[in-house]
This record gives structure tokens, sequence and C-alpha cells, in this order.
């Protein structure tokens, strides 16, 4: 059961990002399911580095720069040195990308009310209740990395 479990939830996930991946084609955000993913990932965690995006969505570094390439020439990323490391770069939206990254969340908002409109609120706590403790489960012996994946949108 535990291994069936687990399927599923792949597979929701997987249904789910295919779903939103439509939204953002059939909408006039103009980009890509994946730099919509990117934007929307960078919108949340505003001074993420493309190394952290990278190691986090399990993606070359290189594909990543690519896609932060292109949506700083859409004019809705822009790169600023970390306070940190003045080698690092931080990725910030612009104006443009925060009225896109709007946009982005309403879609996605919209796509999850469907996805769990069969659901009464009981049942979405306690489907809450119980992500919640498997992602503490899976975190707790990992390494910190980077962004905590229950911060970043996947």
């Amino acid at each position: 059961m535990d291994n069936e479990l687990i399927d599923l939830m792949r597979t929701v996930a997987t249904r789910f990002h295919a779903r939103m991946r439509e939204h953002v084609a059939a909408s006039d955000a103009g980009l890509t399911g994946f730099q919509a993913r990117l934007l929307n990932l960078i919108g949340r965690n505003e001074g993420v580095s493309p190394l952290e995006l990278s190691v986090f969505i399990e993606r070359d570094k290189a594909q990543v720069t690519r896609a932060v390439n292109e949506l700083e020439a859409l004019g809705v990323v822009t790169r600023t040195p970390s306070p940190i490391d003045k080698r690092a770069k931080c990725l910030m939206l612009t104006p443009s990308g925060h009225k896109t990254h709007e946009h982005l969340k309403g879609l996605r908002e919209q796509l999850a009310a469907e996805t769990l409109s069969d659901f009464n609120d009981d049942e979405k706590q306690a489907l809450r209740l119980s992500l919640q403790r498997m992602a503490a489960a899976l975190q707790s012996d990992r390494p910190e990395t980077g962004p905590d994946a229950t911060e970043l949108y996947s």
C-alpha cells in the first residue's frame, strides 16, 4: 500500500504540472511551462540563486541559466549581486515580473480549486497535515542545500 500511495502522489503531481502547463500556454503570459515554473519559484523566493533553482528542480544549471536569460530578456527577471558572495547572483522579479507572477498564481489557485473541489474542509485539512508530516520526515535526514522544498513551488 505504501508504494501505491507514493505512486498516486507522483501521478497527481505530474498531472497537476501538465494541466498547469496547459493553462500557461492558453494564457497571455507569453511563457513556456518551464519559464513559468521558474518565474513562480523566483517570485516565491526572491533572492534565490540559479544554482539553488537547478538543485531544487533537478535540472542542469546551464538549462536553468538559459531559461533565466530568456526571462531577463523578457524583462520579468533581473540578476543582482548576492549580499553574501559578490560573485554569485540573486534573482529578483521586475515590476512586470511581479504582475506576471500574480497572473500565474491566479492560474495555479484556479487549478488547485478545481483539483480539490470534491474535498470538504476537513478532508483538505487532513490531507494537508498528512503531507506536512511526510515532507518533514523526508527533510529531516537531508542536508541543507538551499531553499526548503516546502518553500519552493514545484
